[in-house]
């Protein structure tokens, strides 16, 4: 069964210039957002880095494995910088945020496209108890602190990024890029190319009796 290391060599000479990212780039990109970046992805707007040259960094580390949740993660930052379609991309404001008082685990990473489009990608729930906390809460709370810390990420994104945006996440991720495109403003959800949740959980009915929410479900895709 193929996965996605073989679409990595079946389309991975294809820069995103060429072929507009799809849902298996996006879920990539999902996955990549998993790897703990600090001190190799700046958390401003200013000094991009591209992938190629953060996962040469990333490797390098002595303490590497306790970056990732699996080992698959870094085989799969390898593989994407050997790529044209992903080594070029350039990763820019970085945030992560671990807050056991408050039960909430939030991090996030920026991708700059070719063309002047971005992918925000939203990670999903980590190996720590705090993550583990915030998912059961999200089952019976009608939001939960990592939503708004999305949307305040997208926001801030959004004010010094005049191009198009695209959100992406995987599990709770995925709900969290679907909550960003329904708060935002009406004028900024228009900027928003799409908003791809690979396999997050949905929402209570408070958010699906937004109007924000009904208007961004045609931006949305579930996979």
């Amino acid at each position: 069964m193929a996965d996605i290391f073989d679409y990595l060599l079946w389309r991975g000479d294809l820069g995103m210039d060429a072929v507009p990212p799809n849902p298996v780039d996006t879920l990539i990109l999902s996955e990549l957002s998993y790897i703990g970046f600090e001190g190799l992805v700046p958390g401003d707007f200013l000094h991009p880095v591209p992938l190629k040259v953060a996962a040469e960094a990333f490797l390098a580390l002595p303490d590497r494995e306790d970056r990732v949740r699996t080992k698959k993660d870094a085989d799969l930052i390898a593989a994407c910088a050997r790529t044209e379609r992903f080594g070029s991309l350039r990763l820019v404001f970085y945030r992560s945020e671990l807050l056991p008082e408050q039960q909430s685990q939030f991090a996030a990473v920026t991708w700059l496209l070719p063309g002047g489009a971005a992918v925000i990608t939203y990670r999903g729930t980590d190996l720590t108890l705090t993550g583990w906390k915030e998912d059961f809460n999200m089952s019976f709370q009608e939001f939960v602190p990592a939503q708004e810390k999305a949307l305040r990420y997208l926001e801030a994104f959004a004010r010094v990024h005049p191009g198009p945006v695209c959100l992406a996440g995987h599990s709770k991720g995925g709900n969290l890029a679907v909550y960003a495109a329904a708060r935002c403003q009406p004028e900024l959800r228009e900027r928003i190319l799409f908003a791809h949740n690979h396999d997050g959980p949905g929402f209570h009915s408070a958010m699906m009796a937004d109007p924000g929410y009904r208007e961004a479900l045609p931006k949305v895709r579930t996979f």
